[in-house]
Parts: structure tokens; sequence; C-alpha cells
């Protein structure tokens, strides 16, 4: 299954690729742990900024093509009707006993088979995420913008839009992806195309999220989107263009159990 080498190296070679393994898996590695540490999505954005410009992993990779710009906002407008299609008000509305299947099967992995959890807000509504029980926001979600105001909002957006797409994708496309079939990976042609390792990485991108199978069509998506246009860049736009318009989603419908 795997292609996985590993070939004589010389010092600068081994030096080279011991930093650039460090410069893509560990920011990522922060980036968790300050997701895990704290719900400050202003503390977050600034932490992740800070380890991106600290790494820098984008030295391994040509500029972004402008060409392949229309194909990666296609594939993140793609991505978010997968990840939100089956569980909108109209569906909800229109295909109830579909939407309810799809919350059992496929949403929350460590819990299959039960629809996701309904939290009363206080005034007869039931919701699918928690809301703030006392006070001025009393039935609101903590990441409304009514709650943080609309310049937290906007650094919420800007921390999932550009800074997990940047982290996630360097990351998952570039590095694990390419580690998976040889070393150096940054030496691995991007535009090698095997199944097996793209379904091994989707999957383990999918789990992440709660969406868990919406996260594996998406790994799919921007990992092929990477393969074929050789450009990292076009999935970071994809990425962050499905982000950027869930944030909107979110806000819109009032759907904070995608956030």
């Amino acid at each position: 299954m795997s292609e996985r080498r590993a070939p004589e190296l010389t010092p600068e070679e081994q030096k080279e690729n011991s930093w650039a393994v460090i410069a893509h898996a560990l920011p990522f590695a922060i980036w968790l742990t300050l997701m895990v540490w704290s719900e400050n999505y202003l503390f977050r954005t600034i932490g992740g900024l800070i380890i991106l410009a600290a790494f820098r992993p984008w030295r391994w990779y040509p500029r972004l093509k402008l060409k392949n710009i229309p194909a990666a906002v296609g594939v993140g407008i793609l991505i978010l009707v997968v990840w939100v299609g089956l569980e909108t008000p109209w569906m909800q509305e229109k295909a109830p006993a579909l939407t309810e299947w799809y919350d059992r099967l496929f949403v929350e992995l460590i819990e299959p088979f039960k629809t996701r959890a309904l939290y009363d807000n206080g005034q007869g509504q039931m919701l699918p995420y928690e809301v703030i029980q006392e006070g001025e926001h009393a039935g609101l979600h903590a990441y409304d913008p009514r709650v943080t105001g609309w310049f937290a909002f906007w650094v919420h957006m800007f921390g999932t839009t550009v800074v997990i797409a940047i982290i996630e994708e360097f990351f998952f496309r570039g590095f694990l992806y390419r580690w998976m079939l040889g070393s150096p990976f940054f030496k691995i042609d991007s535009g090698k195309l095997n199944w097996a390792m793209l379904l091994l990485i989707s999957a383990f991108f999918g789990i992440e999220h709660r969406e868990w199978m919406a996260g594996i069509i998406c790994g799919i998506a921007f990992g092929l989107l990477y393969i074929k246009t050789r450009d990292i860049w076009a999935a970071i736009i994809a990425h962050g263009t499905t982000n950027f318009l869930l944030g909107l989603y979110v806000v819109k419908f009032d759907a904070y159990h995608f956030w």
C-alpha cells in the first residue's frame, strides 16, 4: 500500500528535512493545544499567526497560481453544500427522516446512532448547541456576535478562514500525505496520486471534526485539488472559502453547532 522510502540523506539534507517536518507538524500541534486551553478566539488567532510567522512552512512551496483560484473557490462552495446540506432548515422541513439518519450515522463518531444532543434555550425551544443561561445574553450562543461584538466575530472568522486553513492544509495535504509517500517529503511530487494514502489522510482529517463523514469528503476534495493543481494555496483557498461561508451560514441560520 505504501510507497514510502527512506534514501540516504546528506547531513545538510537531513537537517532541512527535520526542520521542514517541524515547520509543518508543530504549528498544527500547537494550534490544537490552543483550542484545548482557550476558547478566546482573539488569543487563538494571534497565537496562530505568531506560530505561522515563526515556522513559515510556505518556504517549501511555489507561489499561488492565479489560474487555480476559480477551481479553489468552486471546491470550497461545493464542500459547504456537503457540510450543511442535509441539515439545512429546508432539508429538515422537507425530509426530516433523511436529516435524522444522517445525524445518527455520520455525525459524532464517538456516539454512533444517536442524534445531536438538544439543549433548552430557556425560551421553550430546543437547540443542538448550548446557550448562555443567565444575564442579558441568556438564550444566545457564546459565539453569537450579539454576545461577542462584531469585532470579535470577525476575528473568529479570520481565524477559521485564514489561520486554520493555512495550518491544516500545510499539515494534512502539504506534509502528512507526502510524508506517507516518501522522504524527504518536500521533494515528493505533489501531483502524485496514491488513493490509499489520500483516503487514509482524509479519514484522519475527517475524524478531527464532529461532522466526520463530511470531513472525509472534504479531505478528499482538498487533497485532489492539491494533487491536480500542484498548488497548496489552491487547497488553502478552498478550505478558507468553505470556512468563511460556513461562518456566514452559522450566523444567518443560528446554526452554532457547526462552530
